[in-house]
């Protein structure tokens, strides 16, 4: 038997405290993928405006895509967080380990999309240069989603054992690998001749590959693999069966609201003409930025809550999510603010045309008022799926996103084409308002806490039937491993 030390207490820190230690390098984690976007898209400005729409139309499909294996991968967050509550530390690699066989598995499946890439961005009217360019770009960015996924699980198993600053360490390296090779790729330089997009997918390969690769080492480190099983890579059919149960839900729900985006990002709004369409990438941008730390709070969420419940504790789980929509809606009020007040400069910051500049303005204050309800949404999804409850809400999140914002926000385009963006972005406020009003009810007042003392009943009936383990005792035993 191998004696097992559980890590320092955190009783004794404060959880404002604990929440923002979690969430601060789960941020620049989550947050990287949409400032190597920021930084490709301002590099290719230079080339003007048609670049840099096409990378951000490419760049949002191409999210759409692997991001239903990015929400099977935030389960393994909560999984391995309730094992981290009950102590069962070396259960904690096995969650992860399911992970990277799911990982694996769709980034193969994820490969069907390249050849159709072309066809499908000139069915949506875009003209062929921008539509070449499009698929150009998904082609190349589908290649390497492996290392993107794999870097996803061991972060989430790296917070959910109370180890977030790896995750820092690894979204500096791949933003910083990125900003290196932008320039040179893009626009030429060192030797090399530039090739816009093409140097712009490859700049986010090689950010993607190198904080993957970061990550994957932190991953399996002594620590990791002494303490927390992260050797243990055997493929449990029971477990990924169950990672799979809970993580549909939230790949379903990320799926489905990521590709609502994407496509009225490149369907929707380009209804409305090319400049439009480019004044809403650059306002995309911004309100990238700003949504991914409050994404990167909610991943602390998840860990926080499923500690709580894996200490049997759903009073804490609560104090918990409400402390961590306190601070995020604190962060969006100071964002929208900011949207707001500086709409021109930040416009101007893209681009020089003065029609993108308008409409652009006007969308950031769209994007003012829609940061209100996008931190309670996002912060509330982030408890549910640290309570395992993810199908509910995925449904009701799909069915809003795509028909809300997708069919209201074409019906509105088609036939009220006067109101500009005005229109649709009408429709995704309310979106905004309905989702977030149910992801606050549903972990308040929803059926996982009835769940969860029913499935603490048959634990405790199990546990007086069956001999004490070693485990009980801060020991594991070699099955556990």
């Amino acid at each position: 038997m191998l004696a097992i030390s559980s890590p320092p207490s955190s009783e004794n820190v404060s959880p404002l405290r604990e929440l923002l230690t979690l969430a601060a390098p789960t941020v620049a984690q989550m947050a990287s993928y949409t400032v190597m976007q920021f930084i490709d898209a301002w590099v290719l400005s230079h080339l003007g405006t048609e670049a840099p729409t096409a990378v951000g139309n490419a760049g949002f499909i191409g999210f759409s895509i692997i991001s239903f294996g990015m929400g099977v991968m935030f389960v393994v967050n909560a999984m391995a967080s309730q094992e981290y509550g009950r102590k069962r530390f070396k259960r904690c690699g096995r969650w992860m380990w399911q992970g990277v066989w799911f990982a694996m598995l769709f980034s193969i499946l994820a490969l069907v999309m390249i050849p159709l890439a072309g066809p499908m961005f000139h069915s949506f009217g875009h003209t062929t240069a921008l539509a070449d360019m499009e698929a150009t770009y998904l082609k190349i960015f589908l290649l390497t989603p492996v290392f993107k996924l794999v870097g996803v699980a061991a972060g989430q198993f790296l917070l959910a054992t109370n180890r977030p600053a790896t995750s820092l360490s690894a979204a500096v390296a791949g933003v910083g690998a990125n900003a290196l090779v932008a320039v040179p790729f893009i626009l030429g330089g060192f030797g090399l001749k530039g090739s816009g997009v093409v140097g712009a997918a490859w700049a986010q390969n090689v950010g993607s590959i190198v904080e993957g690769t970061v990550l994957i080492l932190y991953a399996f480190n002594a620590t990791s693999r002494n303490r927390y099983g992260s050797l243990n890579w055997r493929f449990r059919p029971q477990s990924f069966a169950r990672l799979l149960r809970i993580g549909l839900g939230t790949g379903v729900q990320i799926t489905a609201e990521v590709s609502a985006w994407s496509l009225f990002m490149v369907y929707v709004v380009a209804h409305l003409g090319e400049t439009a369409n480019a004044a809403n990438q650059f306002m995309f941008r911004y309100m990238a930025i700003s949504f991914m730390p409050a994404f990167g709070i909610s991943q602390a969420v998840t860990a926080l809550v499923g500690r709580s419940v894996g200490e049997g504790r759903p009073d804490l789980a609560f104090r918990r999510a409400g402390l961590g929509y306190r601070v995020s809606t604190v962060y969006m009020i100071c964002c929208g603010v900011g949207f707001a007040v500086f709409r021109y400069p930040l416009m101007q910051f893209f681009t020089a045309d003065p029609a993108v500049q308008d409409i652009g303005a006007t969308l950031l204050l769209f994007a003012a008022v829609y940061q209100l309800f996008d931190a309670m949404n996002v912060i509330y999804n982030g408890a549910l799926r640290g309570v395992g409850d993810t199908f509910v809400p995925a449904m009701v999140t799909a069915g809003t996103c795509w028909g809300i914002n997708v069919a209201g926000g074409t019906y509105i385009v088609l036939h009220w084409p006067q109101w500009g963006v005005a229109g649709p972005w009408t429709a995704c406020t309310t979106y905004g308002l309905i989702v977030a009003v149910f992801a606050m009810c549903r972990f308040r007042f929803g059926p996982w806490r009835r769940k969860l003392a029913a499935n603490d009943s048959k634990q405790n009936q199990s546990d007086r039937n069956m001999p004490v383990p070693a485990a009980a005792a801060g020991l594991c035993t070699a099955s556990e491993a």
